[in-house]
């Protein structure tokens, strides 16, 4: 079907000018009418398409999830969700695991969605996991992937020992004994940042299935699809293996997604190597629906560890304001380095003292490169944001600063562990974001997931709901405090289609139901502002359409 017309729906268009329609018409990729069907001069080839007064909206974009992390998962031993009690009841499973599977079968054992309270006993470490499986390397991870325990094999396989550099100041790092010693306690995957476990691989000559395979990948893009989705950027990539699948699905014709990725800047001092990165990835892979245009950091770590940057200390270390792994002089100079590149960047950060470094550092270098007589252009995104001290919340919109933050968190179900660090004040505070949005900030919303257990958080119908009850899908949910921010529906909405378009830095082709952009949308089981609050998770994108292509449903 070339040239269509869909009539008789309920049409939120994401345009500001002309927020509703009744009809639209779409030839070929792109968007030709959108508005009163009473107003339409088409031709007569125009087939048309009864909506049934549906409502329509613009396909969800989701601009930070991790696609290649997820897709790296799908191999791995999926801990169940349920009450284990101790870290001792979770190695159990695994070495259950390690028998049912010899060593010839799974030479690593890559563990995953352990509760990360488990790990806070102190008896948990290297040689804990030795008790369990000491014949080939294990790795046991965290439900949010920020905490690890490994055992002795697999320190040994990566060459980490008591002469591998420690800087207690950042919040990616190997725990230590005395003596400089690795205990098995890795924070921010440290593994990975610092490709470690590349020497792992190469010495067991067997390498887990890829990113790079096109029937990984598209398991999760297909789900995406499911969920309404038509464009997601990619939390990070550690190598090139994540383009091979998805250029192999483009030249298939499956990838129906704007795909967007980035290398990750483990620190200052690998920030020329990172820019070179990605200028060398988006000179071979940019296309209409693959593009590198940015750079990842993690400024700091995060508030359930008690790595997350604060300006007041934690409650239970009057001494420990946590850790943030750059200074605001250096972030100064990679945002004009940045902006001399013409690269954006986005940037984990989840405490009050590393966003207000954000913007200082934002605001600095602004004023820098005025003074040298150019304009700054790039996008600056702070991911998750979920402590913002209230001087603080109305800068991002002068700076022009994105703010990306994931509403499935509002409802209560992610962070719990922050309040012993926190506080009952402080965790009361958390995800507050309705006068950074009044203040005229664009806020754009994701689901940050990493793994295949989580993909079904990655529905935005969900993330809507939540974020604008903030109770977790369910009768019993109590709402999370401060209940005052819950979002309204429309600024979620926007935050799904229109600002993630402006975050990604495809607004001109998508993000909203506009004459010339490109004909991506979805048809809704219900209508979003008639259904009762609790039930919207139940509304489906019944039909996607991807570029002018059904790629879900039927029309």
């Amino acid at each position: 079907m070339k040239k269509y017309i869909i009539k008789n729906s309920r049409i939120w268009t994401a345009d500001e000018k002309h927020p509703w329609a009744d009809c639209i018409a779409i030839k070929d990729k792109r968007i030709e009418y959108v508005g009163a069907y009473e107003d339409l001069n088409a031709d007569e080839d125009f087939a048309e398409v009864d909506a049934q007064g549906k409502m329509m909206i613009p396909a969800f974009l989701d601009s930070h999830t991790h696609v290649a992390a997820t897709a790296k998962t799908l191999w791995c031993l999926l801990l169940e969700k349920k009450e284990y009690g101790s870290i001792d009841a979770v190695m159990e499973v695994v070495k259950e695991y390690a028998l049912e599977h010899p060593k010839e079968e799974a030479p690593y054992i890559y563990a995953y969605s352990c509760p990360t309270y488990l790990m806070d006993v102190s008896y948990a470490d290297r040689y804990f996991m030795d008790q369990y499986i000491s014949d080939r390397p294990v790795l046991l991870c965290d439900m949010n992937f920020h905490r690890c325990l490994v055992n002795s094999k697999m320190l040994e396989l990566m060459e980490v020992d008591e002469t591998v550099e420690y800087d207690p100041s950042t919040s990616c790092n190997y725990g230590r004994f005395e003596g400089n010693i690795p205990n098995g306690i890795i924070q921010e995957r440290a593994f990975e940042f610092r490709h470690d476990i590349e020497k792992m691989f190469e010495k067991l000559n067997w390498y887990p299935p890829s990113e790079s395979d096109p029937e990984i990948l598209s398991r999760v893009f297909e789900k995406m699809t499911d969920y309404g989705i038509c464009g997601l950027h990619d939390g990070f990539s550690d190598s090139e293996d994540v383009f091979a699948g998805v250029k192999a699905l483009e030249n298939q014709g499956r990838l129906n997604h704007y795909y967007h990725t980035m290398p990750l800047m483990a620190s200052f001092s690998d920030l020329e190597e990172t820019i070179k990165t990605a200028k060398e990835w988006a000179a071979k892979y940019n296309d209409d629906f693959i593009r590198v245009d940015s750079i990842k950091y993690f400024l700091d770590g995060t508030n359930e560890l008690g790595t997350g940057a604060v300006l007041e200390p934690f409650v239970n270390d009057p001494n420990n304001f946590g850790k943030i792994n750059m200074s605001e002089e250096e972030l100064t100079q990679v945002f004009e380095r940045l902006n001399q590149e013409s690269l954006s960047i986005q940037i984990h950060l989840v405490g009050d003292r590393s966003f207000r470094t954000a913007l200082n550092a934002v605001e600095r270098a602004q004023e820098q490169e005025r003074k040298k007589g150019r304009d700054f252009t790039i996008r600056v995104t702070l991911l998750h944001c979920e402590l913002i001290h209230p001087d603080d919340r109305k800068r991002a919109a002068k700076l022009g600063v994105y703010i990306n933050f994931t509403p499935i968190w509002a409802g209560g179900a992610f962070g719990d562990g922050a309040k012993k660090y926190l506080g009952e004040r402080r965790y009361n505070s958390m995800y507050s974001f309705n006068e950074v949005i009044k203040s005229g900030a664009t806020v754009n919303f994701s689901a940050d997931v990493v793994d295949e257990e989580s993909l079904p958080e990655a529905e935005p119908l969900v993330g809507i709901q939540v974020g604008h009850t903030r109770k977790e899908v369910g009768p019993e949910s109590p709402v999370r405090e401060p209940a005052d921010e819950c979002l309204s529906l429309e600024d979620l909405l926007k935050g799904y289609t229109i600002n993630n378009a402006k975050g990604m830095g495809i607004a001109d082709k998508t993000g909203s139901l506009e004459m010339g952009k490109m004909a991506n949308l979805c048809i809704l089981s219900g209508n979003l502002f008639e259904t009762p609050a609790e039930d919207i998770h139940n509304i489906k994108a019944e039909v996607v359409i991807f570029e002018g292509n059904v790629v879900r449903g039927e029309l």
